[in-house]
């Protein structure tokens, strides 16, 4: 069989056409020799003789005779005069012309691509699925001399292409286990053969509404897709939009990323007018509150009292659940940046102040002698508060105990904003830094620390923290839509897709603990963010089924 080829400038990648599934039907063995004839002249880049058809279909020449003289009478292959040799008839120019031209996805599409190759700049595609393959319908070509350049007609691995990956995360529980029987191929280095962590990148997709093909199946090629969905969220096709990794950055694969998105719902909606609104939310996710905050943030559940508290970053305010008061902390002056619980209340800090918070007021404000600003407090099993500490001038971070004068008793130095910490055992303690996209481990009895997990920028950036039961660290990724749970050696296990881009603190509570509360920020997101993120700022409410770390309170404050 021919190879089908994706070329991006001089560079050009195959595969094999076996990778596809046979389309032939038992019982119709001619209509399948015609079919073999129409795709071997239709692919080869001029004219074919009868001796090459012969040799490239293997049907005999007798037949291979009657079933050209039948296409050539129905205007679907063409000869020419002087040759002898064979190329498409005009018929197909008709047919096509009436394909898109009618009132159906493709005809509806072409003027959403069209406009989106001209807002880009770069090559935009429209995709079928075809069973376990993507097969692409449309194309509009970028002017650029390096592009995208994949055939029409070519069929494409569905795991490592972002249209694929779309597709696959709207299919069924069902149709995806089926699908994911099978081993799944690597085309570079980049692409992705373990199921599970497919299943986590899946579940990401299917709650930020589009994928990125960060050189997983062409090196030197990034794509975003989308996916176009029937009344039911059912996955028709997918459009993307795809270019060399040096003008698709992927800062701008993360914006193109919501305009896909959007596109991609407009032709939905004209495909079906009563097309109903997608449920971007899990069935196990609740909302918590009436009102969304400005930055949500630091929630904490009090097992003692049987209630969340939380604070909002910008209002300035903190915040509880089950008739706990409402505190304006205006009078610190500056954003709140974290919090902890306390014996009857909570520490809260706003750049180089703390508050000591107790019966529902402050009962105390502590100077930190530094200057610097604390990012992040945390409760050990002993009792004692930890923090971080960050010297903005030098981008580092100090972690240590709290000092009674409200400095930090510097234990680890850390390159970076950290912001969160979160104990997992008495010895250990983990942190994040966003803008490094990792999470380190600190043993604190030998002052060793360590790289945990570097996440891949596309996951999002690593934010907020929670441990359960079992030791498992849980962290909210901040522009990824998802809450990740990661083994002991740092790897995905389980993915939370949630209905907010921003997840910015997470906590175990509730009557058996297994119940991970979200808290989400509002501010700084665009309209379109919003429209597609409409409980953005609320504070979230999700049911695991499994147990989280019971938070200690602080037994003595500074």
């Amino acid at each position: 069989m021919s190879l089908d080829e994706l070329t991006e400038g001089t560079m050009s990648i195959t595969w094999s056409e076996s990778v596809a599934a046979s389309r032939n039907v038992a019982g119709t063995a001619l209509i399948g020799k015609a079919c073999d004839i129409l795709e071997t002249v239709g692919k080869a880049p001029g004219e074919v003789s009868h001796a090459m058809l012969a040799e490239n279909t293997g049907i005999p020449r007798a037949t291979l005779y009657r079933i050209v003289a039948a296409l050539t009478a129905r205007g679907l292959i063409r000869v020419d005069p002087a040759t002898q040799n064979y190329t498409l008839g005009f018929s197909f120019l008709e047919l096509a012309q009436n394909a898109w031209s009618s009132g159906d996805l493709a005809s509806i599409a072409s003027v959403e691509l069209r406009r989106l190759r001209d807002l880009t700049g770069e090559t935009a595609y429209l995709a079928v699925q075809e069973g376990k393959h993507v097969l692409a319908l449309g194309r509009f070509e970028s002017p650029h001399p390096q592009r995208s350049n994949a055939r029409l007609g070519a069929l494409k691995p569905m795991h490592c292409t972002s249209q694929g990956k779309v597709i696959l995360a709207h299919l069924t529980p069902a149709q995806l286990d089926t699908f994911l029987q099978e081993e799944l191929t690597a085309y570079t280095h980049h692409t992705i053969t373990d199921p599970r962590q497919l299943r986590a990148n899946l579940a990401i997709i299917r709650a930020r509404g589009f994928s990125t093909d960060d050189e997983e199946i062409v090196l030197g090629t990034r794509c975003v897709g989308a996916p176009i969905l029937d009344a039911d969220h059912r996955p028709i096709a997918a459009i993307s939009v795809a270019a060399p990794i040096y003008r698709m950055t992927p800062e701008r694969a993360e914006q193109l990323g919501f305009e896909i998105a959007d596109i991609a719902r407009r032709i939905s909606a004209q495909l079906a007018p009563s097309l109903r609104p997608r449920q971007s939310t899990e069935s196990n996710v609740s909302v918590l509150t009436a009102n969304p905050s400005f930055f949500g943030a630091c929630p904490i559940w009090d097992s003692g009292a049987q209630r969340l508290f939380w604070i909002d970053r910008l209002a300035p305010a903190a915040y509880g659940t089950g008739g706990a008061p409402f505190l304006s902390l205006e009078t610190m002056a500056e954003s709140l940046d974290a919090a902890c619980l306390i014996e009857n209340g909570a520490l809260i800090s706003a750049g180089s102040r703390l508050a000591v918070i107790r019966d529902g007021h402050i009962s105390r404000i502590l100077s930190i002698p530094s200057a610097e600003r604390i990012t992040a407090l945390r409760v050990s099993s002993a009792g004692k508060v930890w923090a971080a500490l960050l010297d903005a001038s030098s981008d580092t971070t100090r972690i240590g105990p709290l000092a009674p004068d409200g400095d930090v008793q510097a234990v680890f130095e850390i390159g970076g904003a950290v912001a969160d910490l979160a104990f997992s055992d008495p010895d250990t303690l983990f942190a994040t830094v966003p803008s490094r996209s990792t999470i380190y481990l600190l043993e604190l009895s030998k002052v060793r620390k360590r790289r945990f997990s570097d996440v891949p920028k596309v996951a999002g950036m690593p934010n907020a923290l929670a441990v359960d039961a079992e030791g498992g660290l849980w962290v909210a990724m901040s522009d990824g839509w998802s809450i990740l749970k990661f083994d002991q050696d740092g790897n995905v296990v389980r993915t939370i897709a949630i209905p907010v881009p921003y997840p910015t603190g997470i906590a175990f509570g509730g009557t058996f603990m297994s119940r991970l509360f979200v808290t989400s920020k509002r501010i700084g997101l665009a309209r379109d963010s919003l429209v597609a993120a409409p409980l953005s700022g609320h504070v979230l409410s999700v049911e695991l089924g499994q147990a989280g770390r019971v938070e200690p309170i602080a037994v003595s404050i500074p």
